[in-house]
Parts: structure tokens; sequence; C-alpha cells
């Protein structure tokens, strides 16, 4: 019975964290070479981050197929994600993008 008690409160705390978040938000994205170089994109909370940071990369000029971003200084996994689900994984909106050519 404890154990039931636990899930419950669990599900009730995550349930309050998604309606923090607002359902259209504003990302931020720079260069990771060029960090002066920003762009925004207003998307909604259940578009799929990789649409988005297909996007971003487009808007700041990177042209490769294997792109990596980073948020807060650590790596981000984003496949199959939606931006909601980075958004509370990660707290951060935003990020920064590099392209295999740019680690070498």
């Amino acid at each position: 019975m404890q154990h039931e008690k636990k899930t419950l409160e669990i599900t009730e705390k995550k349930s309050v964290v998604d309606k923090e978040i607002p359902d259209i938000v504003t990302l931020y994205f720079q260069r990771a070479d060029n960090l002066r170089h920003v762009i925004s994109i207003k998307t909604t909370t259940k578009d799929l981050m990789e649409r988005v940071i297909e996007s971003a990369a487009k808007k700041l000029g990177i042209k490769s197929g294997k792109i990596g971003i980073t948020g807060g200084g650590e790596p981000i996994s984003f496949v199959g994600k939606s931006v909601g689900d980075i958004l509370r994984e990660y707290n951060t909106v935003s990020f920064q993008i590099s392209s295999a050519e740019m680690l070498g």
C-alpha cells in the first residue's frame, strides 16, 4: 500500500511540471564555433526537437547531416523527443549547435 502512495506522489509532481511549461516556447541556438551568432525559434512543446534543430542549423549556416547540441554544458540526446521532453529533462532554452566538421 505504501508503494502505491509513492507512485501517486511522483505522478502528481510530474503533472505539476507539465503545467509550468507553456504550449509555445522560444528556443535560442548558437553556433558552437561562433557564440555571437545566435538565432531564436518559436515552437510548440509538442514539436519534435529534431525538426527544430534542423531548422536552427540551416539558419545558422550549418550544412552537415551530423549535428550535436549541448545545453547547460552537457550533451543532449534529442532523437525522437519532443521539445517539451527536452525542456523538462534539461531545464534550458539555450543550446549550442556543432557539426561533425566543427568537432574534427
